[in-house]
């Protein structure tokens, strides 16, 4: 029986863990901007009990605090500068409140004094700060201060009539749960002020999932007046005022006024937003609007109008408090209790039936439910402009709405109070949708801030579960790009010959000999000049030059009829370097357009139709290195087996046909059609029309295959090659079955052998092209991918995970091309040209509707944390590390520590991204380094081999190298863990994997794998049959030395759902084909339910044999250490003692692991859905039986909910994985 330990503590512990970094859901966003001269914008995040201050404009984390012990910041609220200098102040500017920060009940306020050094990032200033921690009565909701001016106002007034004595003042508001304002006043006006709360008012007390509140503009000086808005569980929307009389928020005259209580909503309120006053268009006497914004799980936006009617203006008698309020407010106290429906159950009552009429418009979005939306702030719409409403949804987009009002209808309704028959919800506006931007990983957009005005720039941030901000809106446009305009215009081919040069009068007429042809003319192909030139050819022949200003101005290129007739049945358009196209015909003739003598000329002419020409990546370093301006390019003929390489020299003017032919053969397609090309190094790449890729060496004949392979399982065309950044071995290729692939070259003297190192399928249907641009965040480069994605044209960020520019084109299969700026820092800006029902539309971005201000990581909860085991570099752990989530994704990082121990510069730096899995990842370990093993539902077990570049793309390449061969009929099975580790069966010499797996039928099974041949060989099988099995390790696999053939010893221990550790022994023969059985040796029960977590200390051993310390967390809140041997006399286990640290948390044990170890015992670090890390240290001896003494060293908050593995990723240095990634720093 297991030995409830007593925990060895001392008065006074020393600190064992030091938080490090964390990477969590952002849970309240603010905008802040600074007074100062270039009147920098900053964003206010939430991340956890932390504030973290971002600078807009460079996406730099200036500074961080920790506001809240163990509370998540649920709201932010920035106030806004005074914009009054005649009144005095009574206290230092740098003393007014101006940050309200809450989560739960807990309030903080921050100074303007305190906002100043956070955002100066000046560390030692930041140490300083101290925050205050109150708390409330109840959950805050929402929260306002009140502007510096009108505390100020009321704080000199206060001064003058006290002789200079200071009182409490009410600067702020907060609403709660239960529609409860609470008033907000600060005692001293100092730094070091203290945080009171009024007394509660409400009309009713109702629950309530969101709430917002206005401070509305009253003339009266002496009191405040704040208009409430509250939607509750059951899809109501409760809008009351508030009157604050006395500056200490006592009670005195009327206290709220109910205006409405609005129905229609079928769910819960997760969002209402309050607009400021709106003008609206003078045509309808110039009227002012006040709407009301509000969301629901019902997936609806809808749009409420809360004006001041003119019939109901003072009809509400003025009382204090309910006992002299009218009849109105009487019957809003009766709180709903339960669901929805029923008069006597709700609180809409008689006086409240025309309410539901108000709502202006309705429209549904999102695929799930909207937990916000927001007006942009703007209050002029005299010129009848749109309202702009954004909302944001469960399914991580935002949605951009325009609101347009009937304003007729609209005041007609207001003036009767909305009490007629034609006044019908929903009918005096529409909603447009005008966009949707998916902005995060997973699910959930937890917080948002939008920031805007008259005359100011719309800045529109979203935060979420995967911890990532993205910024969108009126940015900044990126330096190098302020000639890319944001253009998107659709021509015909009349409208442009309508306004070209150079077209004659019977330029439409045709050509002689021919007869007219009455087919619609239309464009055909496209190719850009240079970044802002291109060249458009038409149906009818026509050659058309573009030229990008404002917008698009065009000359007509002109043709001889001889020409003009070749180019019209068909012809191949490409733009091999800046300021030249070549065009092939039908004919055989290969033409060359010059943009500076704007004249095209013959170059050649080949022995049958021009089927394509190739532009060569790499060419112009390996054959054109010291000829600018030269080119080479691949021309295809149809009906012809080999390709032929034609060369241009600008010094002579002159084409060069190179007489060694390219044979176009593969090993894997006949015939090989030739779709993309380039140099990797001396070897020529080709990919074909049906996915392969075939390598060719240079012979003085001909250009001969080396080497092909075809990956892509579906006959799609390979369309780009692309040589590798600082590699003459390795290239990218792109695919239009929506993978890219990296391949790296081996050669010897006799043969060329091409390795497939990644395969990666970003979101996109089809790839069309890739490049490298240098890194906008970083001192490496991104990988930038376009192509298409159902209907749309997409460019992605595969080193951001990212879209850059989305746009809808019709698919695929049309004629288009594509620029980007050859100088710019930032992969956003971008040309698109294509045809859509046989007209041009040219599109044009300055900068990406999107930015990444902060990386994120996983979008759902993380369970499995894995860090990579140098063998070449003494075991070193951490290198790399790998992150698994519910998601089915798992990520590949590298942790970036500071220097000079800056914590606003550390981070998870990512390498790779892998989503082959289906269902939710179980487990992951790594091999070394070369591999890595994540196991899954579904029986999904895969097998990653990981290579390092050697380029200056600096990423992980990774491939699926093999996978679990043996699944059952149903294949519906859980791999619920496993364990890995090096194997020499026979001693053999060649090093193999044994790879031993725990399913959730309680079956375990091991496995021989090879990495070189990817063969899998069941060496071992077992079943449990008292319970599911949750956790299994090796213990001893004996040496390989007693010969072929010989019984060698695989020893397991696993960990199951009834509180049992059970070894297991099987006897397998390198040899013999049939498996063995695994046999129970030892059995121990440890916890009263089921094992989440198990670790083994480093085996201790002596001439009697080997030593384990067991170390379990369970289900039961419990910590057990367990003293377990191996006996080399007799071949059996035994436990000799069992110490059980009863009550270890306050939940169940998600996460153990073993951080250190020495002569006399091991520190454990354990984690808990408590939200608890905790450190201890277990003092046990080899082969003796006295219980294991446990100290509890360090007892730490945990920001991560839902932990679901702890792992140490780097000496001194441990990881949390749940919802979200924390590192915590351990040691003396």
């Amino acid at each position: 029986m297991a030995q409830t330990t007593s925990l060895t503590t001392t008065a006074k512990l020393p600190t064992k863990l030091r938080h490090n970094f964390v990477l969590n859901p952002i849970t309240a966003l603010a905008f802040y901007h600074h007074h100062s001269p270039d009147s920098r914008v900053f964003i206010l995040a939430a991340e956890d009990t932390w504030l973290k201050i971002y600078d807009v404009t460079t996406s730099r984390l200036v500074s961080q605090l920790k506001v809240f012990y163990s509370q998540p910041i649920h709201g932010l609220y920035v106030s806004p500068l005074s914009t009054t200098t005649t009144i005095p102040a009574s206290t230092p500017e740098e003393d007014e409140p101006r940050v309200l920060i809450w989560g739960a009940n807990s309030v903080a306020v921050l100074t303007q004094g305190t906002v100043d050094k956070l955002v100066r990032g000046d560390a030692s200033s930041v140490e300083q700060v101290k925050v205050k921690e109150e708390k409330t009565a109840d959950w805050i909701y929402d929260g306002i201060l009140f502007p510096s001016s009108r505390n100020r106002k009321r704080g000199a007034d206060e001064k003058e009539g006290l002789g200079g004595q200071r009182k409490r003042k009410v600067q702020g508001a907060l609403v709660t749960a239960h529609n409860e304002v609470v008033p907000l006043s600060l005692i001293g006006g100092t730094t070091g002020s203290e945080i009171t709360f009024g007394p509660l008012t409400s009309p009713s007390r109702p629950i309530l999932y969101s709430a917002n509140l206005c401070l509305l503009d009253d003339d009266d000086d002496d009191n405040e007046t704040i208009l409430v808005a509250g939607g509750t569980v059951f899809g109501e929307i409760v809008v009351w005022k508030y009157f604050l009389h006395d500056d200490d928020g006592s009670r005195g005259g009327k206290q709220f006024e109910v205006l409405y209580v609005f129905t229609g909503h079928e769910g819960s309120i997760f969002g209402v937003s309050i607009s400021p006053e709106i003008a609206l268009p003078s045509g309808g006497g110039g009227e002012k609007i006040r709407l009301l914004a509000s969301c629901s799980d019902d997936r609806t936006v809808r749009i409420w109008d809360i004006t001041d009617s003119p019939t109901t203006k003072g009809t509400i008698t003025d009382g204090l408090g309910e006992n002299d309020h009218s009849e109105r407010s009487r019957t809003l106290a009766e709180a709903r209790e339960t669901g929805f429906g029923g008069s006597n159950n709700s609180e809409v009552k008689v006086e409240n039936q025309n309410d539901k009429a108000r709502c202006l418009a309705v429209a549904m979005g999102h695929v799930s439910r909207i937990w916000q939306v927001r007006f942009t702030g703007r209050t002029q719409h005299g010129d009848g402009s749109p309202i702009e409403v954004h909302s944001f949804g469960e399914d991580a987009t935002r949605q951009r709405w325009e609101l347009t009002l009937d304003q007729a209808k609209w005041k007609e309704a207001l003036e009767r109070g909305y009490g007629g028959e034609q006044d019908i919800a929903g009918s005096f506006g529409t909603l447009k949708n005008c966009g949707i931007v998916s902005c995060h990983n997973g699910k959930n957009m937890w917080s948002t801030a939008v920031s805007g005005g008259d005359g100011l720039p719309t800045l529109i941030a979203t935060g979420g579960a995967d911890g990532k901000i993205t910024m969108a809106g009126d940015q900044v446009i990126v330096k190098g790009a302020a000639t890319y305009g944001d253009i998107d215009v659709t021509l015909t081919v009349e409208d442009v010959m309508r306004t070209a040069e150079g077209v004659e009068e019977d330029s439409t007429a045709p050509v002689e000999g021919q007869r007219r042809n009455t087919t619609k003319n239309g464009f055909q192909r496209y190719a850009f000049l240079s970044e802002n030139t291109l060249l458009a050819t038409t149906s009818s022949g026509r050659l058309l030059h573009g030229t990008v200003g404002e917008g698009l101005s065009w000359k007509n290129v002109h043709l001889s009829e001889t020409v003009l007739a070749d180019l019209k049945s068909y012809y191949v358009v490409k733009s091999p370097v800046q300021g030249s196209a070549i065009l092939g015909s039908s004919s055989g003739k290969v033409y060359l357009f010059l943009e500076n003598g704007h004249e095209i000329k013959e170059l050649h002419t080949f022995p049958g139709k021009i089927s394509d020409i190739l532009l060569i990546e790499g060419a112009q370093e390996t054959l054109h290195k010291d000829q600018p301006g030269a080119w080479t390019v691949i021309i295809t003929v149809l009906g012809l087996d080999h390709a032929l390489l034609m060369s241009f020299d600008p010094s002579t003017s002159s084409v060069t046909i190179d007489p060694r032919k390219i044979h176009l053969s593969s090993d894997d397609v006949s015939p090989f059609i030739a779709t993309a090309a380039a140099f990797c190094g001396s070897k020529l790449i080709l990919g074909s029309r049906v996915g392969a890729v075939a390598v060719y060496k240079s012979t003085p004949d001909a250009y001969t295959l080396d080497y092909s392979r075809k990956d892509a399982r579906t006959k799609d065309a390979v369309t780009c090659i692309v040589p590798l950044p600082g590699s003459s071995t390795s290239f990218l290729t792109g695919c239009r079955d929506g993978r890219y692939r990296i391949y790296t070259l081996t050669s010897t003297a006799d043969s060329t052998t091409l390795h497939l190192q990644h395969e990666i399928s970003p979101p996109l249907g089809m790839i069309e092209g890739a490049r490298f641009t240098p890194s906008s965040s970083s001192s490496g480069l991104d990988l930038i991918i376009h192509g298409f994605r159902g209907k749309n044209f997409v460019v992605w960020s595969e080193s951001t995970r990212q879209e850059l520019t989305t746009v809808e084109c019709g698919g695929g299969h049309r004629a288009f091309d594509v620029v980007f700026p050859s100088t710019s820092g930032s992969p956003g800006p971008l040309r698109f040209v294509f045809t859509k029902a046989s007209a041009l539309r040219f599109y044009s971005q300055s900068s990406p509707r999107l930015r990444t201000l902060k990386e994120g990581g996983h979008g759902r909860e993380l369970r499995a944390v894995a860090a990579s085991v140098s063998p070449e570099d003494g075991g070193r752990v951490g290198r790399y590390l790998a992150t698994a989530a519910e998601d089915t994704t798992i990520r590949l990082w590298q942790y970036r520590d500071s220097p000079a121990q800056k914590e606003t510069e550390r981070g998870f730096k990512p390498l790779a991204i892998l989503e082959k899995h289906s269902a939710g990842i179980q487990a992951m370990k790594w091999f070394g380094e070369s591999h890595l093993m994540s196991s899954a539902g579904n029986e999904e077990f895969f097998v990653w081999r990981i290579t390092r570049l050697e380029s200056e793309y600096e990423a992980l390449a990774v491939v699926c190298e093999s996978k679990y061969p043996d699944r059952s009929a149903d294949g519906d099975l859980r791999i619920v863990d496993f364990d890995v580790q090096p194997y020499e069966p026979g001693g053999e010499g060649e090093k193999k994997m044994l790879i031993s797996l725990a399913l959730s039928n309680s079956t375990l099974k091991s496995y021989l794998y090879s990495t070189e041949t990817q063969q899998w060989k069941l060496l071992a099988e077992g079943r449990y049959t008292g319970a599911c099995l949750t956790q299994i390790r090796h213990l001893r696999v004996a040496d390989a030395d007693a010969g072929a053939g010989a019984g060698e010893d695989i020893q397991v221990l696993t960990a199951s759902t009834d509180g049992h550790v059970a070894v297991w022994s099987a006897s397998v023969s390198s040899t013999e084909t049939e498996k063995a059985e695994y046999k129970i040796g030892a059995l121990a029960k440890v916890h009263q339910s089921s094992i989440k977590g198990l670790d083994l200390s480093t085996p201790r051993s002596s001439s009697s044999g080997q030593s384990w310390l067991v170390i379990s967390g369970g289900d039961d809140n419990a910590v057990h250490f367990t003293n377990l041997q191996y006996s080399a006399v007799d071949g059996k286990y035994k436990v000799l003692s069992r110490s059980r640290v009863k009550d270890a948390h306050a939940a169940g044990v998600t996460g153990i692991c073993t951080v250190k170890e020495d002569g006399e015992g091991v520190e454990v670090a354990s984690v808990s859905n408590d939200q608890r890390v905790k450190l201890w240290r277990a003092v046990w001896r080899e082969g003796s039986e006295e219980p294991v003494k446990v100290t509890l060293l360090d007892n730490q908050y945990s920001s991560v909910a839902d932990a679901g593995d702890v792992e140490v990723i780097k000496e001194g240095r441990v990881m949390v994985g749940g919802v979200g990634m924390e590192v915590w720093d351990f040691g003396v």
